[in-house]
């Protein structure tokens, strides 16, 4: 992604417009394409290296829609809610959300654990669970 994101910078960084586009392609992952995430996950990190308004508004629009989403116990928007997860925990790994994002969703899970917050709350470990435990500070 490291070329893609040259590019972008030279051609259309400047521009805010353009960025905020980015960003809500970033955000708008395809819920069946997890695979993705990780990919999507580092072209954050590396534009979060170069332009401070990329990532914050996704780490935050991210937390706000797992939370969201936590609300509702319907079966439907599962796929959502794991997409966000892995997402959240991706991000974390790659150090864009600071941890506490990742462990306030984690608690959330935790508090009532049930039903699909049980699968929640797995996606989570299994996508960032090693890098917070070995990380000093969490």
């Amino acid at each position: 992604p490291a070329p893609s994101a040259e590019k972008f910078c030279t051609n259309h960084g400047a521009s805010k417009n353009s960025r905020k586009r980015l960003e809500k392609a970033l955000f708008m992952v395809p819920r069946s394409r997890l695979d993705l995430l990780p990919y999507y996950s580092r072209l954050a990190a590396i534009f979060d290296r170069v332009f401070i308004d990329i990532a914050s508004p996704l780490v935050k629009e991210l937390e706000q829609q797992f939370h969201g989403l936590a609300r509702w116990k319907k079966q439907q928007n599962i796929d959502n809610r794991i997409r966000n997860a892995k997402f959240i925990g991706e991000l974390t790994k790659f150090r864009v959300a600071p941890p506490i994002v990742a462990l306030r969703g984690f608690e959330r899970c935790l508090k009532d654990f049930s039903g699909y917050n049980v699968d929640i709350a797995c996606c989570l470990l299994e996508s960032c669970g090693r890098f917070l435990h070995k990380t000093k500070h969490t």
